[in-house]
């Protein structure tokens, strides 16, 4: 009897370990594999000038993550077409210390970049990005100024969310 049972714990257990090592196995992505691209809608005032997207790029959602040891919710935003790029990320801490944000946008030779993460170093500007959501995407608006003073406002709408991977695909 004990050994029937010692049996079908071990059964048990390798069905368990299989199941969780399937699961990563699903989130893992393949080195040089791509993830797909979203919809994306930009409509920007940087620095006086004017950054409207509609090329596509990834918009992506972690209900769980971490910067600096900080246990986050996390978006992030990445486009790049023409010269230009973009990349947001918005950190919502789970203890409810307040938002950070990572912001760089780069069209020809200008390039703004502001931060207000914490724990990292010094912070680089300033201000404030909201998300409201709208079924399996949202939109992010912004109003940000750089160290040096430029400005960067206005929206970046992402059609859906997919799920985050994390560098080394884990």
């Amino acid at each position: 009897m004990a050994h029937r049972i010692r049996q079908r714990a071990s059964v048990i257990t390798a069905i368990v370990i299989t199941g969780f090592i399937s699961g990563l196995a699903a989130q893992r992505r393949v080195p040089g594999q791509a993830q797909p691209k979203q919809a994306i809608n930009v409509s920007l005032k940087v620095g006086g000038q004017a950054y409207e997207s509609r090329e596509p790029g990834r918009c992506t959602h972690a209900p769980t993550a971490s910067i600096y040891s900080i246990v986050s919710e996390m978006w992030s935003v990445q486009q790049s077409a023409d010269g230009r790029s973009l990349a947001l990320t918005l950190w919502r801490p789970k203890d409810g210390s307040g938002d950070m944000v990572t912001l760089s946008v780069s069209s020809g030779n200008a390039s703004h970049q502001m931060t207000t993460v914490r724990g990292g170093g010094a912070t680089s500007g300033s201000g404030k990005v909201t998300l409201e959501r709208s079924a399996a995407g949202g939109t992010f608006t912004i109003d940000s100024r750089t160290r040096d003073g430029a400005a960067i406002s206005g929206t970046i709408k992402c059609d859906a969310f997919a799920p985050h991977m994390a560098e080394g695909g884990f």
